[in-house]
């Protein structure tokens, strides 16, 4: 038994992932969440602070003696978190501010990767709604308009027609509708194909890849409805075949992290590359600079040996000698929301059935518990985690768990997973 502890920063489901992997760990003795949910209350210490305030979050961390601080979202590590633990002595996984540009700015990833050469749409920098315009009737429809900065999943505007087009641009550029995010836009080319997300872990010199998966962003069925933070995901997933991973290496992984070497700040983290397939070949649609939320909940539990092991060696740049292990078996995640998310929805709701749920079959996002009782707090509220031999079997557990959660208002997806049924 080890003495290490370790924070998760962050309080949704991914965080919980980690937590609850971490807790399972015989490295860890105690795990703590900054800020946490109901849900990670119940094995780990949930710390009260503003993951966005660096001192609050140092303040924390030498209160607790802390060992290894893990930052679950993409805000605090825009904001400088890692850099600002690291000035303090404190070993931190996450990649640096300037790395983490990667994600905060549309265009500065963009940019990076026309410079090495990696497969991308066709994109264009605007600063107003006219420049915007000029590029559309110079492209025609459809086009993709994204916001440069972070706007919490929801920035990324697909425009098929006038209309959608029109109301994009009144709220990007009108409305601020996102703030100083999309006071600079990426305008990008519409690609039509397979998406999915690969998710490696990097040390600065070396990575290794975590797993594979498919997200499922729309609200409704047969990817209906508007874009949410997901509605559930699947790992591995089909579409990641030899082919693809290998030229997903080649000609995305290794040169984006060469770039981050040759910059001057290595890449140490997990990286999130969302990659749509157009005739059998990868071109990047994102990075992310962290895991995915739900994609997490379905790799996490696929990962064997120590969680722990593997972020220390990484910090120590050791990961070129790791054997990661990762299970053969099949993962998905559906999202229990609230009804109406991802718009209004209501809170406080209690939630009953997680009694009759085995371990590491339900993770809290949107959960708070108040007098023993867990109630929703947030629009997803839980993760329910089907693991099996194959796909269907785990898309059936999955099912067969959701069945037994219930509370008021209480909507999900019925079709998770089932496209990539159709892929086989």
């Amino acid at each position: 038994m080890s003495d290490k502890r370790v924070m998760v920063i962050g309080s949704g489901g991914r965080e919980y992932a980690f937590a609850w992997k971490l807790n399972k760990d015989k490295e860890v003795d105690k795990v703590y969440c900054a800020p946490g949910n109901g849900g990670t209350s119940a094995f780990a210490i949930n710390v009260d602070c503003d993951i966005n305030n660096n001192n609050e979050i140092l303040e924390q961390v030498i209160k607790h003696k802390i060992d290894l601080v893990l930052v679950g979202p993409e805000d605090p590590l825009a904001n400088g978190i890692v850099d600002f633990l690291k000035t303090n002595d404190i070993k931190v996984f996450g990649p640096d501010k300037y790395a983490s540009q990667l994600e905060s700015s549309k265009l500065f990833a963009r940019e990076v990767m026309d410079e090495y050469d990696i497969p991308q749409p066709k994109y264009k920098k605007c600063i107003s709604a006219s420049e915007v315009r000029e590029v559309k009737n110079d492209w025609g429809l459809p086009i993709v308009i994204k916001a440069d900065g972070l706007a919490a999943g929801k920035g990324v505007i697909i425009c098929e027609d006038e209309n959608s087009f029109n109301e994009a641009l009144d709220l990007m550029f009108e409305k601020s509708g996102f703030g100083d995010a999309s006071k600079i836009v990426s305008v990008e080319e519409c690609l039509y194909g397979e998406e999915l997300s690969i998710f490696a872990v990097c040390d600065g010199q070396d990575y290794k890849i975590l797993n594979t998966a498919q997200d499922h962003k729309r609200v409704y069925d047969n990817d209906l409805g508007p874009n949410t933070g997901g509605m559930g995901a699947y790992s591995p997933t089909p579409l990641s075949t030899e082919n693809i991973l290998s030229q997903t290496e080649n000609k995305i992984i290794k040169p984006i992290l060469t770039a981050m070497k040759d910059k001057g700040h290595p890449y140490t983290g997990f990286l999130y590359i969302g990659i749509m397939i157009v005739n059998n070949e990868p071109y990047v649609i994102e990075f992310n600079v962290r895991m995915g939320d739900p994609e997490t909940q379905v790799v996490i539990p696929l990962l064997k040996g120590s969680f722990y092991s593997l972020l220390n060696d990484c910090l120590n740049g050791h990961l070129k000698n790791v054997n990661l292990e990762i299970s053969s078996k099949t993962a998905v995640t559906i999202v229990l929301a609230a009804d109406g998310y991802p718009n209004s929805y209501n809170k406080g709701m209690e939630i009953f059935g997680l009694d009759q749920i085995e371990d590491g079959s339900a993770f809290h996002a949107g959960t708070n518990r108040v007098d023993e009782k867990i109630i929703t707090s947030g629009g997803r509220v839980l993760n329910v985690v089907g693991i099996g031999d194959n796909l269907k079997d785990a898309i059936l557990k999955a099912y067969e768990l959701t069945d037994k959660i219930s509370f008021e208002g209480k909507f999900f997806r019925k079709d998770i997973g089932k496209k990539g049924l159709s892929y086989k």
